[in-house]
């Protein structure tokens, strides 16, 4: 398993408003090597803390049957103020997710408006934005999942993410200084 790394011009802005590192996070939320993203995610957060800003985009693969539902109510769940707790605990729970009704029950189980998260599931209002994430992510490269982007360098960790830490941190603090 190796990583795959180019420099790409997008996206924008590479700092946050208040100069904090922009790490753009391509996922597909029935992934497991996503998941095992999440610990390297973790890792960087503590490293970094607030000079570090994680920001989730959908990159929903068609081998994961589930994974656009999953997006969808992630989309939903940011806009209850929970979008990345969310993504967490459905990655967390993939190998038992047996179909969308799953996801709502996350929502309810997280204490959020399950309801509100059934109907965008129902009524498709979020799927532009996936599809919009997506289409980004292929633009610059993503064909699978995980992928990273920061300081203008692309990692495609989708055949593991054995590496990823040490590469994304190394670039991270050559972005600081």
């Amino acid at each position: 398993m190796s990583m795959t790394t180019h420099e790409v011009d997008a996206p924008e802005p590479r700092r946050s408003a208040d100069g904090a590192v922009v790490l753009e996070w391509w996922a597909d939320l029935a992934c497991p090597d996503c998941r095992d993203a999440l610990d390297v995610l973790e890792a960087l957060r503590e490293r970094f803390d607030d000079r570090l800003v994680v920001r989730l985009h959908h990159l929903p693969l068609t081998m994961h049957v589930w994974a656009v539902a999953a997006a969808q109510c992630t989309v939903e769940a940011e806009q209850q103020g929970r979008g990345d707790e969310y993504a967490a605990a459905a990655l967390m729970l993939l190998d038992d997710v047996e179909g969308p009704a799953d996801y709502v029950e996350l929502a309810a189980d997280l204490g959020l408006d399950a309801d509100a998260v059934a109907e965008a599931l129902f009524d498709g209002r979020h799927a532009d934005t996936v599809h919009h994430d997506a289409e980004a992510g292929r633009a610059l490269g993503a064909a699978g999942s995980p992928v990273f982007v920061v300081d203008g360098l692309l990692v495609d960790a989708s055949d593991g993410v054995d590496g990823a830490l040490e590469l994304l941190a190394e670039r991270i603090d050559r972005a600081l200084t």
